[in-house]
């Protein structure tokens, strides 16, 4: 899996399938555990390498999808408390 932009494709069970962004033909599978947010169905994550394992970031201004924008606030608005 190479660093960069994907959408989150399908959750089937513990596996994302991931559509890369910049490349069309460039699908990957990543392990839902592996998230740093709760992924849905429709959301642009970045992924890349550090240290030997692989860091997400949840593109809140690039995800279309107002569920998962709602989803992410309610996740924000628990852990800060």
């Amino acid at each position: 899996m190479r660093k960069g932009k994907y959408k989150v494709e399908k959750l089937d069970g513990d596996t994302a399938v991931l559509q890369s962004l910049k490349a069309e033909h460039e699908r990957f599978t990543f392990p839902v555990a592996q998230f740093l947010h709760d992924p849905a169905e429709g959301d642009v994550v970045e992924i890349w390498e550090e240290d030997g394992e692989y860091k997400t970031r949840y593109m809140e201004e690039e995800t279309k999808s107002v569920g998962s924008h709602i989803k992410d606030f309610i996740s924000r608005i628990s852990n800060e408390h």
